[in-house]
């Protein structure tokens, strides 16, 4: 390849990863936090396409460089760890259509009266109730779900979960 065409494959190709890399981070974090989700899922979704296929590329372009680092133990190991991090990860939060994952289990801990989400809480139903009493939300009757609770209260019941598994010297 000519100088002068490498030189153009890097003035192009680096700018656009850079931007794809930033767009679809900060798309990322934003659908995270479901924030704006709706008006961002779109462009997310399709520069994170874009931003692969340059990554595609690009290791197309330097396979001799790439290969190098398989040789090296501490390249192999990284790449290793982060194949398994990342296989775990998106099998923990994995949504099925059964329903299971994270989401499913806080569902039913929310959706679960006071006396029975209290103990998968580390708690007695008892310590539950003066927990929340000492925050200034009253549960009195233990057959009233979280959910219910944090209604009355504006937190919701993943904001009554939370408060109860959090230990008293933590902030929810």
């Amino acid at each position: 390849m000519s100088a002068a065409r490498k030189s153009l494959s890097r003035d192009i190709v680096t700018p656009v990863t850079i931007v794809t890399f930033v767009v679809s981070t900060v798309t990322g974090i934003m659908l995270l936090a479901h924030w704006n989700s709706g008006l961002v899922r779109f462009s997310h979704e399709w520069l994170s396409v874009v931003f692969g296929a340059i990554a595609v590329w690009h290791l197309a372009r330097n396979w001799k460089a790439f290969t190098g680092y398989l040789r090296r133990r501490p390249a192999v190991i990284a790449f290793a760890l982060s194949l398994i991090a990342s296989v775990a990860v998106t099998a923990a939060t994995a949504e099925t259509t059964t329903g299971g994952g994270p989401r499913a289990i806080i569902g039913a801990v929310t959706g679960a009266p006071l006396a029975v989400a209290a103990p998968a809480l580390g708690l007695t139903p008892e310590q539950a109730v003066e927990k929340l009493a000492a925050a200034g939300i009253v549960a009195t009757d233990p057959t009233e779900t979280l959910t219910a609770i944090g209604t009355r209260a504006g937190l919701g019941g993943f904001g009554v979960a939370s408060l109860l598994a959090t230990s008293p010297t933590e902030t929810p």
